[in-house]
């Protein structure tokens, strides 16, 4: 790790935290289009593609009690399904309430 992560992170977080929502340092990860089906991909395989849930059952626990926002959204449904389009366009995960991981195609 050291201190150049250390000074990344702390940049992250007073971003995050003070409204000045920067995801130049924000954790990311970047989908292949092998990753995805043609209508997109599920929402609780792609927490564990992310490194967000250790399991689809961790995954699927984690959006019933509330605990995983996408682009400001809370998910309530784990059958959701993100697609290309709003891949390409990237897609901000929040889990919890300091957790936030950032998705492109």
């Amino acid at each position: 790790h050291g201190r150049e992560e250390a000074e990344k992170a702390q940049a992250t977080s007073k971003a995050v935290f003070s409204g000045n929502m920067s995801d130049e340092n924000m954790p990311s990860t970047t989908l292949a289009e092998d990753d995805i089906a043609e209508g997109g991909i599920g929402v609780m395989t792609l927490l564990v593609k992310c490194g967000l849930a250790a399991s689809n059952s961790e995954a699927g626990r984690l959006i019933k009690q509330g605990g995983i926002t996408i682009n400001d959204e809370k998910v309530t449904d784990n059958k959701l399904v993100i697609t290309k389009q709003q891949l390409s366009d990237s897609v901000v995960i929040r889990k919890g309430k300091k957790i936030f991981h950032k998705v492109k195609l």
